[in-house]
């Protein structure tokens, strides 16, 4: 009897010792993009804000100088766009005041820790259909990879775009597996609704999901928590200003919506990818449009839906008609717009959709397939993303570190002249500049010369090519050009020509070719005329600099300012 009994406590402990290991291994599985995501990060994030990333100093003024608590909560609540950007806003006050500074890395960290929790809410969802950890892989891979490079390397886009996505998808999460509509639910609609305006969307295909379920008194809940974040939400609000006139014809904006849905597949070494984009798009939206229209014909057959089920139309219905709207206010700008990376998470996000649902309804003897199909696929986008999007990765840190020379030295000195106020809330980012600085600023001649093949003016900007020109490594190494005055210098990055080569598909270090172009706005200089350099930096951090003989002449005037309400 006593051996017996020993023997059935075993056999009690052995299956929740391998269901541990099992969650430990998938676990282990699915943090490998992850830590390939964050490794390309620390590689490529710099802290220098860029385009509406300043405005959060301007938060940080306003905030000081507001003199009552009813004026700093407006400063939280400030329209932005058409959005109520409370959470950026929360997370740039909590950053400054406990590090001391404002940190752009700070902010762009914890957007994509958004990203593990979208991840987790995924993983969640899958262990209720009895699925294996390791089967949440494509969710993983698709998530981080690098075709969010835009979203990667800029705080408040990181912060917006990967937070509301999480915080709907949670949302949608405690609606379909909660036997009750939660405060939990409550609340992650209401602050997915101030991080981003398309969290507006969570109510109402909220609503449809409640109702599907018959909880009428949730419903009521609902409703109630409805009326009150709308009323606040649009409280002074006002039509922004920044979105164009023409917004396309009605197949422009379809044709962009199936554009914004297929996105993802811009990551393929297709040359025409905006066809790519196209197609994948059609097919994303039909199967998405089938398996939902399925399960809703299923419900009006009295059939009760499953909880995986309302998460799938929840999930779908946000991301779907997230680029409905988009693709309505924003085809005006051109089509390629609706396929730029800080779109590419409601993308992605609905293919791991597509994939988690097939393998949470797969049989038991075809869910291993399907998780291996699913993960094969999104491992190709994944993989050829980091060679793809590599030098658009590359060309933006060239681009934010050399802006910030620009606004730091204004003068012809290595003598910084940015603002008290300014230095109080950010450092500046260590650049490849910082140690040799002086050298800028010498006066001797450099005795190599480079021939310019192309310099040219158009719509008020400069555009220089070099055809000739050697790779020399793949971050803060290559060509920049110079412009000196006797008055002050500005640096400008370069890109370099891509290779034509099939390798740079496979190999990050085969992505450049020879030669390379440069393009900056007259505005960008004050009136002068400016003598062309070209500093090379090369792969142990040396300098060597090339006089072009060629000069360009600045009028000083400034652009004309786009209306925001910023």
């Amino acid at each position: 009897m006593e051996s017996k009994t020993q023997a059935g406590a075993v056999q009690e402990i052995r299956p929740k010792a391998v269901s541990q290991r099992s969650v430990f291994l998938g676990g282990m599985v699915l943090l490998v993009p992850i830590l390939v995501y964050f490794w390309v990060f620390s590689r490529y994030a710099i802290n220098v804000p860029k385009f509406e990333d300043h405005i959060l100093k301007t938060f940080l003024f306003n905030l000081e100088k507001a003199d009552s608590f009813r004026d700093k909560v407006y400063e939280f609540f400030r329209q932005h766009n058409e959005h109520r950007i409370v959470y950026d806003r929360l997370i740039t006050w909590l950053d400054y005041n406990l590090t001391g500074k404002l940190n752009y890395i700070h902010l762009m960290v914890v957007g994509s820790l958004s990203l593990v929790a979208l991840l987790v809410v995924f993983v969640r969802a899958l262990r209720k259909a009895n699925a294996p950890v390791w089967m949440a892989l494509p969710v993983s891979l698709l998530l981080f990879n690098l075709s969010h490079w835009e979203n990667m390397f800029w705080g408040m886009a990181a912060l917006q775009n990967f937070t509301v996505v999480a915080l709907a998808i949670a949302a949608f999460y405690e609606l379909a597996f909660k036997n009750r509509v939660s405060w939990v639910a409550i609340l992650l609609a209401v602050v997915a609704t101030i991080t981003s305006g398309n969290g507006l969307l969570i109510w109402p295909v909220g609503l449809v999901l409640i109702f599907l379920r018959q909880d009428y008194v949730g419903v009521l809940r609902w409703l109630a928590a409805l009326a009150v974040t709308f009323r606040l939400y649009f409280l002074s609000y006002q039509k922004p200003p920044g979105n164009p006139a023409d917004q396309g014809t009605l197949l422009d904006q379809i044709h962009g919506w199936f554009l914004f849905n297929g996105a993802s597949a811009e990551a393929f070494p297709i040359q025409n990818f905006m066809l790519t984009c196209l197609i994948l798009g059609i097919m994303i939206v039909g199967l998405a449009a089938w398996t939902g229209f399925s399960t809703l014909w299923q419900r009006f057959r009295g059939i009760k839906l499953s909880p995986w089920q309302l998460f799938f139309l929840g999930g779908v219905a946000f991301l779907v008609g997230t680029g409905l709207v988009v693709a309505f206010n924003r085809v005006g700008f051109g089509l390629g717009t609706l396929t730029t990376s800080r779109y590419k998470i409601y993308s992605l996000t609905l293919l791991a959709f597509l994939f988690s649902f097939w393998i949470a309804n797969a049989s038991p003897s075809r869910r291993f397939l399907t998780a291996v199909l699913a993960s094969g696929f999104s491992l190709l986008i994944a993989f050829f993303s980091y060679t793809t999007y590599l030098d658009e990765t590359i060309n933006l840190r060239n681009y934010l570190a050399t802006m910030q020379f620009n606004w730091t030295y204004t003068q012809n000195r290595p003598v910084s002249t940015i603002d008290a106020q300014t230095r109080e809330w950010v450092d500046n980012a260590p650049a490849f500049y910082d140690a040799q600085l002086s050298a800028l600023y010498q006066e001797s001649k450099p005795a190599a010369v480079i021939r310019l093949d192309t310099l040219f003016k158009a719509n008020n900007e400069f555009v220089i090519r070099v055809d000739s020109f050697p790779t020399l490594g793949i971050r803060d190494q290559g060509a920049y050009l110079i412009a000196r005055s006797p008055r002050r210098i500005y640096l400008f990055p370069t890109r370099q020509n891509l290779s034509g080569s099939r390798k740079r598909w496979i190999k990050p270090a085969a992505t450049f070719g020879s030669g390379f172009t440069a393009q900056f706005l007259e505005a960008e200089l004050e009136a002068g005329t400016y003598n062309l350099q070209i500093l090379a930096v090369g792969p142990n951090s040396e300098w060597r600099f090339y006089n072009t003989g060629r000069q360009v002449v600045s009028t000083g005037k400034p652009l004309e300012s786009f209306k925001k309400n910023w």
